[in-house]
């Protein structure tokens, strides 16, 4: 059985994840949740705190990650409206203790306690939960159409396209010619979201980033050092 308990060592907060079907132990630092270390149920608190001692300049360089970049998250807050493409935010409170999100019919609902705030770092979560499941409907709605436009206007042949929630990628293409696309690309201006498309039907014609293949996109796009410097200011998840 899973066992989850906040702890503490010296100054770090962390919460500690105890279960069988872990091998070994972990240690990652998450935006929302801080530090979360996962481990095997024999492992002692002494062993956790070894590690953590001996890793402790990593989870501060990694703290100091998050930090950063947390401060470029958008603040969810009552009153202020939030739209995707397809979608409107909408919060409510209740008085149960749970945290409930839908995504139907145009509308992501968030409900939360009528005792919390929605600053609190678990609501801003659930709500960031939510635009997402948002993006993934109108990605795997929009991205394959719009993959299919370019490929015809521009003479590309490709397999299939996936939309997958990747966080290191806005998207990739396979040896067989499939494509892959992350639905954060959903986050970006239309313009962008073409350039990551057709970046990813060159790759059917160059199959790694040389010469040939930076010339056919530039001409193209009519100008790849300006959307790649554009495509740089944007971070997969921060938004």
């Amino acid at each position: 059985m899973e066992q989850s308990v906040q702890k503490t060592f010296g100054t770090l907060q962390f919460r500690l994840i105890r279960s069988p079907r872990y091998r070994c132990m972990t240690i990652s630092v998450k935006p929302v949740e801080g530090v979360v270390v996962t481990c095997p149920a024999s492992v002692s608190d002494q062993e956790v705190y070894k590690v953590l001692q001996e890793k402790s300049q990593w989870i501060q360089r990694q703290s100091v990650r998050i930090a950063n970049w947390k401060s470029h998250f958008t603040r969810f807050e009552e009153g202020r409206e939030y739209r995707t493409r397809a979608h409107r935010l909408i919060t409510e409170t209740h008085n149960k203790p749970t945290i409930r999100i839908t995504v139907a019919k145009g509308i992501i609902k968030v409900i939360y306690p009528e005792f919390a705030r929605i600053s609190d770092p678990k609501i801003q979560a659930a709500i960031r939960k939510g635009v997402e499941e948002a993006w993934r409907i109108e990605a795997k709605s929009w991205l394959p159409v719009r993959t299919k436009q370019l490929a015809m206007k521009f003479g590309f042949r490709y397999g299939k396209v996936t939309v997958r929630d990747s966080r290191t990628r806005w998207g990739s293409c396979s040896w067989d010619n499939n494509i892959s696309l992350s639905l954060h690309l959903m986050m970006l201006p239309d313009h962008l979201i073409d350039y990551v498309i057709l970046h990813e039907l060159v790759h059917t014609v160059h199959k790694n980033h040389g010469k040939g293949f930076w010339q056919m996109l530039d001409t193209i796009t009519g100008g790849v050092r300006k959307l790649e410097k554009e495509i740089d200011s944007y971070q997969i998840g921060i938004y």
